[in-house]
Formats: structure tokens, sequence, C-alpha cells
């Protein structure tokens, strides 16, 4: 029986991938050999390894050098241009989307997750240069570059629907407001939006409260005896008010108060004990146990940054633009690999197809990518030294 099925290459993996970043990103080279072409594959093959721009232009050899490439990124990623840069960030992840999640985005409401990711930054320029935000010491220190990031679970899979650049001046909900107008174009039906704790904030609450938009945010446990520690009382999970206050405002959200068990008692490991979890609800009227498993939903999220941090170049420069542009390739590729495996990994059956998670792995979409570069420009497959060995014979 003759197979027929369609086959994916490592060729066409690196022609897809490319595309999505030829037909958004306005980045363009036009040297001799520095072509816009070889500039998008050299970033492509950064993200798929890890590795640095110097170190992938000295292994491949019909390529220009390393300062070739930097001459025309520096020439195009300035500071004005972060905003441009983030609107095509989010057309390529959006791109990246397969057409049926496309359409079900607006058919059915979903859940849609907020989250802060940051980025240890250990550079000694001003924040108004290098655009990093503080936060509590982490890593060694306290200067990060943040990223925020609206995520979608569908049917097990997780996509990344929307990406914003964390300025030193943004606030909590410009973040948010960033984000969701980066949702516009999909025509997402929101159900209900489940943010991080960087949100929590009274500006973020009237926001949400204004907009009728239904949220559960997780609050952080804050005081000795008062605060929202005050809350933590009592054997049992429960619902409540409490006003939040800074210097210029107060606002009585209402909230749900999680008494919560840890999993030692299934592993045995430690003593058994319990724990508060607290989050304020906007529009939401579930059970309090309802609303921590519902909460869980969103730790997917952590799934979505190790796989974008193993499609992460590597870069010690100082530009802030250069670095979101990497950071921002990861979540990309990362959207093109779960396109693809949703096109070919598809396995009939009766009830609707099941998707072989082993089909194409991220590791073996990233293998693809270096290997079809490799063979388009060629690599180094052998060193010539300086000068014979003193001491040692030389090896057959």
């Amino acid at each position: 029986m003759k197979d027929d099925t369609p086959k994916l290459s490592q060729q066409q993996t690196l022609a897809f991938t490319r595309s999505l970043m030829q037909e958004t990103l306005s980045l363009q080279a036009d040297g001799y050999k520095c072509t816009t072409e070889a500039l998008l594959d050299v970033l492509l093959m950064m993200a798929a390894t890890g590795e640095t721009l110097a170190l992938i232009c000295d292994e491949l050899e019909q390529v220009p050098e390393a300062e070739a490439f930097r001459l025309w990124l520096r020439q195009q990623l300035t500071p004005d241009r972060l905003d441009e840069l983030e609107g095509e960030l989010n057309e390529a992840l959006q791109a990246a989307l397969p057409s049926q999640v496309r359409v079900r985005l607006s058919d059915v409401a979903h859940d849609i997750a907020c989250d802060l990711h940051d980025q240890p930054y250990y550079g000694k320029a001003a924040q108004e240069e290098a655009l990093f935000v503080r936060a509590k010491a982490k890593a060694g220190t306290t200067r990060f570059y943040r990223v925020a990031t609206a995520y979608l679970i569908l049917e097990g899979r997780r996509f990344t629907l929307a990406l914003r650049f964390v300025r030193p001046e943004d606030t909590p909900r410009t973040v948010l407001e960033h984000l969701l107008g980066h949702l516009s174009p999909l025509h997402v039906a929101i159900g209900l939006l489940l943010l991080d704790k960087g949100f929590a904030s009274i500006e973020v609450f009237e926001y949400l409260s204004a907009a009728d938009q239904s949220a559960i945010i997780a609050c952080p446990i804050r005081g000795n005896d008062g605060g929202t520690r005050a809350l933590c009382k009592g054997r049992k999970s429960y619902r409540t008010e409490h006003t939040f206050r800074n210097r210029e405002k107060a606002f009585t959200a209402e909230v749900v108060v999680c008494r919560r068990f840890t999993t030692a008692r299934r592993t045995g490991r430690l003593e058994r004990r319990a724990v508060w979890l607290l989050y304020v609800v906007i529009h939401c009227r579930l059970a309090p146990k309802q609303v921590a498993r519902r909460y869980r939903r969103r730790f997917g999220v952590e799934t979505s940054y190790r796989l974008a941090g193993q499609a992460r170049a590597w870069t010690t420069s100082a530009n802030p633009i250069y670095r979101f542009l990497l950071l921002g390739l990861g979540y990309v590729l990362v959207n093109g690999w779960l396109c693809l495996r949703w096109l070919v990994a598809q396995v009939p059956r009766r009830g609707g197809r099941l998707l072989d998670q082993t089909l194409l792995r991220l590791g073996r979409f990233r293998r693809f990518i270096v290997r079809a570069v490799e063979a388009k420009y060629g690599c180094r497959t052998e060193v010539h030294a300086h000068a014979p060995p003193l001491h040692e014979s030389w090896i057959y």
C-alpha cells in the first residue's frame, strides 16, 4: 500500500518558521552576503541552539562575520522602535496559531492567563537606557527585564497569544490593558481572566470592575498581624470582603480565602500542614474550592516559559531592544512548533483525532532547524592549528 500521507522535512520546518518572521518582522539586511534571509536564518539558528551570534557565524561557513549582522541589527533595533517591534512580535505569535484554533477563539468563552516573567539583568547602565525594572532580589540582582504574556490552554495545548515588554514607567493596569489590546485582532471571547500576583493592585481591580470582566487574581499575603494576613484564620475556606488601601485611594473587593493542605500526605516525605491561598475575585461567584481549582489551570504557563527558555538565544548585548527580540523569538518558535505538531501529529480515531505527542517534540523541531541551516550554509568540520604541538604526538 502506497504511503501518501504528508511528510514534514527539515527544509520545510525552516521555511515555515522563517516565513513567520518575514511576514511580520520588518528586519532587513541588504548586503552582498548579509541578506534578510541570511539574517533571519542566523537568528533562528541562535534560538534553536541557545548560542550567541558570534558562535553561530563562526560555525557556518557561507555567512558573513557576526559584526556584519550586528551592524544591521544595531541600525534597526533602536529604542524608538520598541512599540513597533512589540506589535510585530505579537503578529508573529498570532500568525503561528493553527486556523482551527483561531476559529474556536471566538466561538466559546476561554480562560486567559496573564503572567509576568523576569530575566535577570546584571549590567551597569542607567534604568532609562537599559529599560529594566526593579523587583525583589533574586538570582543575585534586583534588576530584571520583565515580559508579560497572555496565554491560553486549549485541549491540553498551550498557546501564547500576546506579549508585552514591561517598561520602567508601566503600571500593572497599563500592562494588562496592552495585553488585552494585543488580543483584539483575534476576537477572543474571554470568559475569565486568571492573573498573577503582580497584577494585584487597586488600579487593576477598578479597571476590571468598570469593564465588567470576570477575573481571579492571586493576592499576596502581607502583614504580621494585620493586612491580608489577618484573613488567614479559621479551619475552613470562606469568602469575605477586604479593603485595600494605598496612599491615594481605597478599594473594597471580594476575597476568597482558601485553606489547602500540602501534598506531603500523598508523598509521605514531610509532615502534612495547612497553607493559605488568597484570591481577589471580580464578577465571579464560584465557591472557594472552585476558585482555587480554576486558578490552578493557569500553572501551565510555567511550562510555556520552560519551553520558550529552550528556544532562547544567548547574548551579552546591552541593547534592551535586541534582548526583547530574542525573548520574543523564543515564544514565536514555540507557537510555530505547536502549529506544526497540530498539523502533522494527528492520529485518526473514532470520536475525533488525537495528537501523537512524541512525533514532533520541541527538541526534534529545534534540530530540524539546525540541520536545515547547516545544510544550506555549510558548517565547519575541521579547524587548522596555528602550529604543530610541541610535546604531544599528532592525532591521526
